[in-house]
């Protein structure tokens, strides 16, 4: 597929055809990462998106949090200065 840079103000732009930005599913929000031979468009992600589903599948898999390791943890500033 062939399109062309398009003056916007001081940048460029491109069209995206329709059929691409549904394949895609891309959205107003879209991220730009550089990659070796271009860039690639890509939607958005919300932040901790899938994080739900990645707890759950460790916990099937006996994969559980270290609670022990914060067990205790403290510093100066939690000790002297913290207002509860």
């Amino acid at each position: 597929m062939e399109t062309k840079l398009i003056k916007i103000g001081n940048s460029f732009g491109i069209r995206i055809p329709k059929s691409l930005i549904q394949q895609y599913e891309l959205s107003n929000n879209i991220e730009i990462d550089p990659v070796e031979k271009g860039i690639l468009i890509k939607s958005k992600r919300k932040a901790r998106t899938g994080w739900r589903e990645q707890l759950a599948k460790a916990g099937q898999e006996g994969q559980l949090p270290d609670e022990e390791l914060l067990e205790g943890f403290t510093d100066e500033f939690t000790e002297k200065e913290w207002q509860w």
